[in-house]
């Protein structure tokens, strides 16, 4: 299922013909932003597209296993996923995970549109009934968009994330855990 939003966007799931796009945005995101991501980009970037496919959810007979992007024209400029958990005590929840939009597309609302369209997808899974997220203390204004759809915090965990620079000076990121009821 498609939806428009602000001029020319279109936010829909990724095909399988769509994983290179996704994997170049999301190599981006890992070199721009390594403190948002689990990932590291030495890690991912030798990584085929093909290596995603389990992502899309193909397989998924229940729902609640997705990849999402927003396409300005051929250009993917956003995306975000959504993956549900396999063990039968957890299979009723699914965790929000690689969201992100271009820098130079930031502040036009298109990062809402990737959510609402995850929530809309989410709420046709079969059974699924709780989606978290983890997000990057640091980052005041993605908390912001995650409280704005709905996401409540539940609790930090500190030194979540250890980044080392060239330099070998090492970095902690707090990460911040929300939750939305479905």
């Amino acid at each position: 299922m498609e939806r428009h939003g602000t001029e020319g966007l279109r936010v829909a799931r990724v095909t399988p013909a769509e994983l290179s796009s996704f994997k170049y945005l999301r190599d981006e995101g890992l070199r721009l932003h390594p403190e948002a991501f689990d990932a590291d980009i030495e890690g991912e970037q030798a990584r085929p597209p093909e290596s995603y496919i389990g992502r899309l959810g193909l397989y998924e007979p229940l729902g609640g296993t997705f990849l999402i992007g927003a396409w300005l024209g051929q250009d993917m400029v956003g995306m975000i996923g959504l993956e549900r958990h396999s063990l039968p005590k957890l299979r009723h929840s699914a965790e929000l995970n690689s969201m992100l939009v271009k820098p130079k597309h930031c502040g036009k609302g298109i990062g809402m549109s990737l959510i609402k369209e995850c929530l809309a997808q989410a709420r046709k899974a079969v059974g699924l009934e709780l989606l978290t997220l983890r997000v990057s203390t640091e980052t005041a204004d993605a908390v912001r968009l995650y409280e704005r759809a709905g996401f409540k915090a539940c609790g930090a965990v500190p030194h979540a994330v250890r980044l080392i620079d060239g330099a070998g000076q090492v970095r902690y990121i707090d990460r911040l855990t929300m939750a939305l009821i479905l």
